[in-house]
């Protein structure tokens, strides 16, 4: 089984992103919706959960909430089946997935070859699973209100499966507020 290493946003950019996508449902008609808004970091086969989540909260433990900017243009994703948003500067996300990747492999994990992760050269915001994926080019500006704004990003998940379901969540790292004194 495949498990998925998922970085999400809080729930004000959460919101922020579904009051902007609202009208979107019934123009592409998606097999789902999600329930969580968050890009795909690393994706592990067959883990030992209580050792994956140890050692992603080890790792983890260091890094602090970050921002990622979103374009409003839609894509789709072959890999994953998901239609979401185009993030712009993913420099952040890719360097943690690149560190993702590698620490969890030196911990005997089975993740992905580094190849693939180079040759994916996009980062996806996910709004949805599945749909029509042939009307997507159509829809060139769907974040029109909130063009400059960027998401925060605020934890960490581990999902068992990729069907955006409460229960399908194994465990949660938060990650710590700058702004916080502890």
């Amino acid at each position: 089984m495949k498990y998925y290493l998922v970085a999400l946003l809080d729930k004000e950019s959460g919101k922020a992103i579904e009051n902007a996508t609202r009208g979107l449902v019934k123009k592409i008609k998606p097999k789902k919706k999600t329930a969580f808004y968050g890009v795909i970091l690393e994706t592990i086969e067959d883990p030992d959960v209580v050792k994956l989540e140890d050692t992603i909260k080890d790792m983890a433990r260091p890094l602090r909430l970050f921002k990622i900017d979103v374009q409003g243009k839609l894509s789709y994703n072959a890999n994953y089946r998901t239609i979401g948003l185009d993030v712009m500067n993913f420099g952040y996300v890719k360097s943690l997935s690149r560190n993702f990747n590698t620490m969890l492999s030196l911990h005997g994990f089975k993740v992905r070859e580094e190849k693939e992760v180079e040759e994916k050269e996009t980062v996806q915001l996910i709004l949805y699973n599945g749909g029509i994926t042939k009307d997507l080019d159509t829809y060139q500006n769907v974040l029109r209100k909130n063009q400059q704004t960027r998401y925060k990003v605020d934890r960490f998940e581990i999902w068992k499966n990729f069907n955006f379901k409460k229960d399908s969540v194994i465990a949660t790292i938060p990650l710590k507020d700058p702004n916080i004194i502890s």
